[in-house]
């Protein structure tokens, strides 16, 4: 007797919860949310999937909203999740669409590692958006419509730094150089001399090399030489902290970027 009384109130409690459930899908109907599916790529081969919502209605808002946005009650190593109102969310839901807004994204790694963020796909959009992963840090934009997001990330906890936005406003020269040069400056040679730990730059006299600059694959700027202008440069660079660096170039024909090994 217990036994199926217990049974009852079982289904009694999943009538009454479908209800509910039912009663969220009549508040939120399908056509009115516009979804953006994100993928984290951590380091230790792991994917966090984030979802973020557009309503056409305004019926969310930036702020956190109950029975929209989900908190994370997770706690791995490594994550993403979207920040709202400082809490750990991993869907995030908003008003209608505004490519000016940008909603920040908090990045936690436990230790140093690659990671890579990616677009899974667009949901109930009449014609496709075009979404960025915006650094603060290094004022970059990199779009993840076609290509992945991915760096090397050092360990900590990033919480004013990434953000998603839906268009460029960047002009820096880094942003530029690091995308598409604007144009080849031919027979330029960019190496470094392990023997003399030097870096040499040889325009084979065409061009003026103006300012230069060194990142480290994270973006971050590790040295700087301006008003060069010269055509043939070597000179000392011993930036022990880093295997592998971006020698930016810029020259009175516009600007050139190489990868090199520095040790």
């Amino acid at each position: 007797m217990t036994t199926k009384i217990h049974f009852y109130l079982l289904c009694l409690l999943f009538m009454v919860m479908s209800s509910f459930t039912t009663s969220l899908e009549a508040l939120t109907p399908t056509s009115n949310i516009q979804r953006v599916r994100i993928d984290f790529h951590m380091p230790n081969g792991y994917v966090r999937h984030l979802l973020f919502a557009f309503t056409k209605d305004n019926s969310a808002s930036d702020n956190y909203d109950y029975g929209f946005d989900a908190i994370n009650r997770d706690n791995y190593p490594y994550d993403l999740n979207w920040i709202i109102n400082d809490l750990r969310c991993t869907t995030q839901a908003v008003g209608a669409f505004d490519d000016s807004k940008k909603y920040p994204l908090g990045l936690f790694m436990s230790e140093n590692g690659n990671i890579e963020i990616s677009l899974n796909r667009l949901e109930n959009f009449d014609a496709p958006i075009d979404l960025f992963i915006y650094d603060a840090l290094l004022n970059t934009y990199t779009k993840i419509n076609d290509v992945n997001y991915a760096a090397t990330i050092p360990k900590g906890d990033y919480l004013n730094r990434f953000y998603l936005a839906f268009k460029s406003e960047n002009n820096s020269f880094f942003a530029k150089t690091l995308g598409t040069e604007d144009i080849t400056l031919k027979d330029t040679k960019i190496s470094y001399l392990n023997d003399s730990q030097q870096l040499y730059i040889n325009t084979n006299d065409k061009y003026i090399v103006k300012n230069i600059h060194v990142y480290n694959l994270n973006g971050q700027k590790v040295f700087t030489l301006s008003q060069v202008n010269s055509k043939l440069i070597k000179i000392p660079l011993q930036i022990s902290q880093i295997k592998y660096g971006i020698v930016a170039i810029e020259t009175d024909q516009g600007g050139l970027t190489k990868k090199i090994v520095l040790n």
